[in-house]
């Protein structure tokens, strides 16, 4: 296995988990979603059928996997619609029908020998307000997606290098001025909790948990930050050593959309962890909190818009974890999902001291794209944004400069990203995208987990845990 090398083999099975990397291909499997019975990750409040929806990404026709549910005990009648989004992204039908569901049934969207956005519904009748279900994807003539990088559609702003140095020599006026307080009433057989504050962008304190192993208490840590620089142990290895004290390996874990990042102990693994939350986001809310959505917040004044700020928290955390005794500076990473996938594709793309990065069903990446498949979440919105007649063309600039797609051409550290194909909020695409602009021999893997939708499933978790015992050891 050669580590740095682009592979250009056909992507494999296994199981349910389609691979593709630039490292390695391990294991085969069965070749139909659906061999091992109906899976459950698309399921949603409907009582009568479930689906799979297949976007074609390795070539060919999008279609629509439609099960009855076990214990229906007779024929189920839907109600499916085709469209294809026209030049104003509006929907126009191309087919229409009822199909009775007894078996599996396969539904092969009517297409278009041209580049289109196509999609497809399932109601309960014709008439009904709200869909049960609603999958989009990209089309290109039957063309495989997954060589797919949106070139000449997620551009980069002519002064995005200048936009991302101006951020970083403001965050760094700013000093970090870190707080670390003990919190007693968590201890685990291996782990200790801090709970951090720093000073990050525009002097706003955001928090993070701070998580190392039991033995390191918070004055040894303080006294320790003369430790010698080569004392780095292992994931199995112990806190000190006669000769000076261990530097560890640590993470910084970021949030999904709204979401607190709590703690994580990976201490028993050997890992510190920082689950940092920025501004607007659990603990960090007490400081600073948007008055509308924060994806929003200043969308129309790019040097100011909400993600600038965000990813600069991430920076600051990276900042802090550096300077601490007990972290191993050449050892740190940054992971997330949702969201939090986007800060840490972004924060690779920003860092040189990222040393690993785990992306899962990454937001905010290929963004025009994007906001066109999603049919959940926050994408209409900034759609919206975007077309309005005042302020969408800054709103478009803004998004051009936080797109983490456009952060991934900077990428110099091992990267995993892993998509859920059943994803509605962020479409496969969107790590399709990412994954194809990090550079050549930068190792790298992207995932597909066909039954997955927006979640971070237990193969996704233990993906993410191999990923670090390559890269983070």
């Amino acid at each position: 296995m050669i580590a740095w090398l682009k592979l250009t083999m056909p992507a494999l099975l296994v199981g349910i988990v389609i691979l593709h990397t630039r490292a390695f291909a391990a294991g085969a499997g069965a070749s139909d979603p659906a061999a091992s019975g109906v899976p459950s990750a698309a399921d949603v409040s409907d009582p009568t059928v479930k689906v799979l929806f297949d976007p074609a990404l390795e070539g060919g026709v999008p279609e629509l996997m439609l099960f009855p549910r076990p214990g229906t005990g007779h024929p189920v009648p839907v109600w499916v619609r085709a469209y294809v989004l026209d030049d104003d992204d509006r929907p126009v039908t191309r087919a229409e029908q009822v199909l009775t569901v007894d078996d599996t049934l396969r539904y092969v969207l009517p297409v278009e020998e041209r580049r289109e956005f196509v999609g497809v519904a399932v109601l309960p009748h014709r008439d009904a307000a709200d869909p049960w279900y609603e999958f989009r994807a990209l089309y290109l003539g039957g063309a495989p997606v997954l060589e797919y990088d949106a070139a000449g559609v997620t551009v980069p702003p002519d002064d995005f290098q200048e936009y991302w140095d101006e951020a970083r020599e403001r965050l760094a006026g700013i000093p970090v001025n870190p707080r670390i307080e003990p919190v007693p009433e968590f201890e685990s057989e291996t782990g200790r909790l801090y709970r951090v504050t720093l000073q990050s962008w525009d002097d706003i304190d955001i928090v993070g948990w701070y998580v190392v192993p039991a033995e390191l208490s918070l004055s040894e840590m303080e006294s320790g930050s003369d430790a010698p620089d080569d004392q780095s142990g292992s994931v199995t290895g112990t806190s000190s050593t006669d000769a000076g004290r261990m530097r560890y390996p640590a993470i910084q874990i970021m949030p999904g959309w709204g979401a607190e990042q709590p703690p994580m102990d990976r201490t028993a693994d050997g890992y510190i962890t920082f689950s940092l939350n920025p501004r607007s986001h659990g603990p960090s809310k007490a400081y600073f909190e948007t008055p509308v959505a924060h994806h929003l917040w200043n969308i129309d004044r790019p040097e100011e818009y909400y993600y600038r700020a965000a990813y600069m928290d991430g920076v600051r955390g990276l900042d802090f974890l550096s300077d601490r005794p007990e972290v191993d500076p050449q050892r740190i990473a940054v992971e997330g999902g949702s969201q939090g996938g986007a800060f840490a594709l972004a924060l690779a793309g920003l860092d040189a001291r990222v040393a690993a990065a785990v992306a899962n069903v990454p937001y905010i990446s290929n963004i025009p794209d994007y906001i066109r498949l999603s049919t959940g979440g926050s994408g209409a919105s900034f759609l919206e944004r975007i077309k309005d007649p005042e302020t969408g063309e800054a709103a478009a600039r803004s998004l051009a400069y936080i797109d983490v797609a456009n952060l991934a051409y900077s990428i110099s550290a091992p990267t995993q990203i892993i998509v859920g194909v059943q994803d509605r909020v962020t479409p496969p695409l969107n790590g399709v995208v990412a994954y194809n602009r990090i550079p050549d021999g930068v190792p790298a893997e992207l995932l597909r987990e066909f039954t997955a939708g927006h979640e971070i499933s237990p193969f996704m978790r233990e993906s993410n845990r191999r990923w670090y015992e390559t890269h983070l050891r």
